[in-house]
């Protein structure tokens, strides 16, 4: 399955979204995902991350494309990912896209973020 990741984090620069980029593919190959990677595109803070997904998620003839993100807070129902998003005062209270699933936002926790800072 051919799938596309967008990822908070990297910063403004091309040097630090290369780094965010690293950072998560070696992440997913020692999870094993090695031979069957997702793109991978990192894109800075939230509100980038969101709006590249939407246009992503609207337009895009991948089979799969999610959003990779801080939950900025634990979460009451892990399978309700856009219930938790409308939930946090820092995310704006973004609304669902029409046709998004909750299985296309995936969320990191402070302790995912250490291991991505270490592996780079």
């Amino acid at each position: 399955m051919s799938a596309v990741i967008y990822l908070e984090g990297g910063g403004d620069s091309k040097e630090l979204h290369a780094r965010c980029r690293e950072g998560f593919r070696k992440l997913l190959e020692k999870s094993g995902f090695h031979g069957r990677m997702p793109r991978l595109v990192a894109c800075g803070g939230r509100d980038a991350v969101f709006g590249d997904f939407q246009r992503a998620h609207s337009v895009s003839t991948t089979p799969y494309v999610a959003m990779w993100i801080d939950s900025e807070k634990p979460m009451a129902n892990v399978e309700e990912t856009w219930r938790h998003l409308r939930a946090v005062p820092t995310v704006l209270q973004w609304d669902r896209p029409d046709g998004a699933e909750d299985e296309q936002v995936l969320f990191m926790t402070t302790c995912m973020e250490s291991w991505i800072e270490e592996i780079v």
